[in-house]
């Protein structure tokens, strides 16, 4: 028995020896890769990036706050809640407690929990670094490198510094930016029930949140109390005056008043791409040039466009899904599924719970009972292809049946069944002054698709016709110059117009007008490939990736960004001066304006040649963030003065009159051809336009303009698809362009392009474009650049009177 017992001594001898060398060998080891004191010791105020409008609405804020305090500042009741909690032992162990890590791995071997064996400040260890490494990697360097805080560190710093860095949730690094987000308080002002919510979160900041789930939120900060009662340290009427607190935190400071996540992923995209995470501490704010008005306007426009003039006349695809209804508490089981399914757009996810005659029973995500009437089901056509919906619902049961996981809207005060669209598109509107992006939504939903269409490249069809035209009249011809509308040929190639038919000479105005696809291919081909790629350039289009020598660039057939259709056609409303599209405005840091941005203006009081001077010399960089060639530094940057600097002067990219006979050929769009919808919406003439529509069709455009605000809408599938044959520019896109028109200008006077001197007005026969007699039948006063006006005859034609600049161009043309 002796010898047993000397065997066993000498062997724990033994394995004692052997820990404490490999312990040793592993401190040693590891010592030279642990930070040092003094890389750690100072908390550094982070605040996250903020992005707003610009009238300072805020669009978004991404990253953590943190405003690190003193000890002396942290309340008594915080230090205790965290140790009753956390480390109960915090004052007697050496930053590692081995007693704890001994018991916790007894409870693994038992497959029991006896509790976990990690302190404050190994805690501490693993919020300063080891980010990078594996769980088990971090876990081993924890153990020496707490044991090293505990050298380095009183007590005191300890618990400072924990409490400074330790992530609360909800983006707020630290106990003053906890308390701040969730009470808008300062930590001396908060409550004991309050601490112990804060402690309640720190082993799980996003499950256990008290803004998302307030009521497991109460379970667990009632667990942490009672453990300060248990310890003695608060006594039974703090205990109960806690207990009894209701749990009121609520997510305050980030109050995201626009919804603009397409433009807020721009910015931040753009400055990562320059600096890195430190965009995300540094506290600082970009002011975009986005109307919260308008991108309101927009992304309701595109959304309900979206939904009534596509998806739901191509009738309904069925429920998402189907969820059991046999067995114990099928609610419960509905209830969870709901829990866990986003809300797109303006649908939110609903289960039907009874199915009536004409009318469904749902159940929504937190419990309530609705009902969807007849009226908000009888548009479920099934769809069967993009061409065929059939047929009409007679009864409830014809749409759905219980257990159905459905998607439901409001609409002008009642519930409908809905559905997400499968389509997709974007609209982005530009100020045709400086190139601000004034809204921009690149999608249906943000949440549902990060894809930006806006900056997505797609065929524009007839909508890139404007540009061919307007070449063509800086070319020499004019909107009376006949064209023949008569059977193509070339190779294989045989353009068809949309109506299958030939009209014969045509006079390039009705052709526009009309949209006729072989006098634009004849166009093109007369004019050119030279030609029209350097026009099309100068109006922002990136030519050098156009197909060469393809007919069907007259026709759109090559892709382009919607962002860039609102930029040429804002450069065709502005009289043909070069803007760049931008979006951010001003960068600050917590020390000021770092960055202002310097954009062509267009000056149309200017001289155009000193205009064309002064941006040769002026324009290192006005403001093409867009294309990525930032300059901003908002580290080292001494703050800008706070005035504002002059603008650049905008570089005319045409002659000012080939840019107003463009305007009155897209006012005759509206007036008489594709976009004559827009013109029966709105009791003003000065909108001007272009529809655009592909082959299948797979792309919707409209882009239109006056003078004020240039606007590009796209609809598509993100995966080329025919949309269906009715389809055109004009059934779609164009009332979602009419419906964020209203509201953009809503209270604002017309405006259009100043008519510049050089022009002269014929009266014109309509349809031959030949000379007519005052009296005539069938006639126009066309506008014609001098050069090429036809001889003014006076038995014949007669010259408008001279006309001031600011007369709108409705007292131009007699349409």
């Amino acid at each position: 028995m002796i010898k047993t017992l000397k065997i066993l001594f000498w062997f724990g001898i033994f394995c004692l020896s052997g820990i404490f060398m490999v312990a040793s060998a592993a401190y040693l080891y590891l010592s030279p890769q642990l930070p040092s004191a003094e890389s750690y010791r100072e908390v550094q105020l982070e605040t996250p990036l903020r992005i707003l409008t610009a009238d300072h609405k805020l669009i978004e804020e991404i990253g953590v706050r943190r405003d690190p305090i003193t000890y002396e500042e942290i309340p008594p009741l915080m230090i205790q809640a965290v140790i009753a909690s956390e480390d109960s032992r915090f004052y007697s162990h050496p930053g590692v407690d081995f007693r704890g890590l001994v018991r916790g791995f007894y409870g693994f071997l038992r497959g029991v929990n006896l509790g976990g064996g990690s302190t404050i400040t190994m805690q501490l260890a693993n919020n300063i670094s080891f980010d990078s490494d594996n769980v088990y990697a971090r876990k081993l360097k924890e153990i020496p490198f707490a044991l090293r805080i505990q050298q380095e560190l009183s007590k005191a710093e300890i618990l400072t510094l924990y409490l400074n860095l330790v992530y609360f949730g909800q983006g707020a690094d630290g106990i003053s930016a906890a308390a701040a987000v969730y009470y808008d308080k300062s930590v001396d002002e908060m409550t004991l029930g309050e601490f112990a919510t804060m402690v309640s979160l720190l082993p799980c900041p996003s499950v256990c949140n008290p803004v998302t789930d307030a009521r497991r939120a109460e379970g667990r900060r009632n667990v942490v109390i009672n453990k300060m009662l248990a310890q003695g340290m608060i006594d039974r009427s703090q205990h109960a005056a806690a207990i009894a607190e209701p749990v009121a935190a609520q997510r305050h400071q980030r109050n995201i008043e626009v919804n603009a996540p397409y433009i807020a992923e721009m910015v931040r995209q753009e400055l990562f791409d320059l600096y890195g995470d430190d965009i995300y501490r540094l506290g600082i704010e970009v002011v975009t040039s986005i109307d919260s008005k308008m991108q309101a306007a927009a992304t309701n426009a595109l959304r309900n466009g979206l939904e009534n003039y596509y998806d739901r006349r191509h009738g309904y695809r069925g429920p998402e899904a189907k969820l059991p209804v046999a067995g114990v508490d099928p609610r419960a089981r509905w209830l969870q599924e709901l829990s866990v399914t986003p809300t797109y757009g303006n649908h939110q996810p609903a289960v039907v719970t009874q199915v009536n005659a004409r009318s469904l029973n749902v159940v929504f995500r937190d419990g309530s009972e609705h009902t969807i009437e007849w009226s908000g089901l009888e548009w479920a056509r099934p769809f069967i292809g993009r061409d065929n919906a059939w047929p009409p619902p007679e009864q409830a049961s014809d749409v759905a049946e219980v257990g159905d996981l459905i998607r439901v809207r409001r609409s002008g005060g009642e519930l409908q069944l809905g559905q997400v669209p499968e389509i997709q598109g974007a609209l982005v509107s530009v100020s045709p002054d400086n190139g601000d992006i004034l809204a921009l939504v690149g999608g249906y939903d943000f949440q549902y698709s990060q894809v930006n269409r806006a900056l997505a490249s797609r065929p524009p069809g007839s909508g890139f016709k404007a540009f061919l035209y307007g070449a063509a009249i800086e070319d020499g011809f004019s909107p009376a110059t006949l064209i023949n509308d008569a059977p193509f040929a070339r190779g294989e190639y045989r353009p068809q117009n949309f109506e299958r038919n030939f009209v014969g000479p045509i006079t390039l105005r009705n052709a526009f007008k009309d949209s006729r696809n072989v006098p634009a291919v004849r166009l093109y081909d007369q004019l050119g490939t030279a030609k029209l790629f350097d026009f099309a350039a100068r109006f922002g289009f990136n030519t050098d990736t156009f197909p060469r020598n393809d007919l069907t660039l007259a026709l759109g057939s090559q892709d382009v960004k919607p962002i860039e259709m609102a930029r040429g056609f804002a450069m065709i409303a502005n009289g043909g001066y070069r803007i760049e599209p931008t979006f951010i405005k001003t960068i600050s840091t917590l020390d000021g304006v770092v960055f202002r941005a310097r954009q062509p203006t267009v000056c149309e009081d200017c001289n155009p040649e000193q205009a064309t001077s002064a941006t040769s010399n002026q324009v290192a960089r006005a403001t093409a963030l867009l294309e990525g060639e930032g300059d901003i530094d908002i580290q080292e940057r001494e703050p800008l003065p706070d005035q504002v600097p002059a603008p650049l002067l905008a570089e005319p990219v045409t002659n000012p009159r080939v840019a107003y006979i463009m305007n009155t050929m897209l006012r005759t769009v509206v007036e008489a051809g594709s976009g004559r919808r827009v013109s029966r919406e709105f009791e003003r003439r000065d909108l001007m336009g272009k529809t655009g529509t592909t082959n299948g069709p797979a792309e919707l455009w409209f882009t239109g303009f006056n003078r004020d605000i240039a606007t590009s809408v796209f609809v598509g599938f993100d995966q080329p698809e025919a949309l269906g044959e009715s389809e055109q520019g004009a059934t779609v896109a164009v009332p979602i362009w009419i419906d964020f028109m209203k509201t953009a200008l809503a209270g604002t006077p017309e405006n259009v392009m100043p008519r510049p001197n050089g022009l002269v007005d014929r009266l014109i026969d309509r349809d031959s474009g030949q000379i007519a007699r005052p009296g005539d039948a069938n006639t126009l006063f066309e506008v014609f650049m001098v050069e090429t006006a036809p001889a003014n005859d006076s038995r014949r034609a007669t010259d408008s009177p001279s006309r001031s600049n600011n007369e709108s161009l409705s007292t131009e043309i007699i349409f």
